[in-house]
């Protein structure tokens, strides 16, 4: 009588099922990677709330707004009168009546409060951009 040697854990056709359960695992695992990577295109909250097209400025002294391009900074002189004492601007946006405060990054231990409402704002930074430096009445600097 002839015996049949094995070779090998998996010889055979005994191998064929496993091979092919092995590559639709395979081929499932990049389909779903494949529709992960095209749903997951969406910009992330915190990303969005960084980016800006420009640098916002408040001058402690004298009140004075500005803001410029994103690639130009302008130093802690102020253009209007002439004080040290030009601070760079944050925004807190309020979802209550979705405005988006602009004040001076530094120089108030109060804490960031709603223009509209006066509601308080806490993890609401959002850098603000061009068009809202506009509406907040800022002059525009050139570089």
């Amino acid at each position: 009588m002839q015996t049949l040697k094995v070779i090998g854990a998996f010889s055979g056709f005994r191998t064929a099922p496993l091979a092919q359960s092995c590559a639709w695992l395979m081929l499932l695992c990049c389909l779903l990677a494949f529709v992960t990577s095209i749903t997951g295109c969406n910009k992330d909250a915190g990303v969005s709330a960084i980016e800006t097209d420009a640098n916002g400025y408040l001058c402690l002294k004298c009140g004075a707004k500005f803001y410029t391009e994103r690639t130009v900074f302008i130093g802690p002189k102020c253009p209007q009168c002439n004080e040290n004492t030009l601070a760079q601007t944050v925004g807190y946006y309020c979802e209550k009546d979705k405005h988006l405060t602009i004040r001076a990054a530094e120089g108030d231990r109060q804490g960031a409060v709603c223009e509209k409402c006066e509601a308080r704002l806490t993890n609401a930074m959002k850098s603000p951009r061009e068009k809202d430096y506009k509406e907040w009445g800022a002059t525009k600097m050139k570089g």
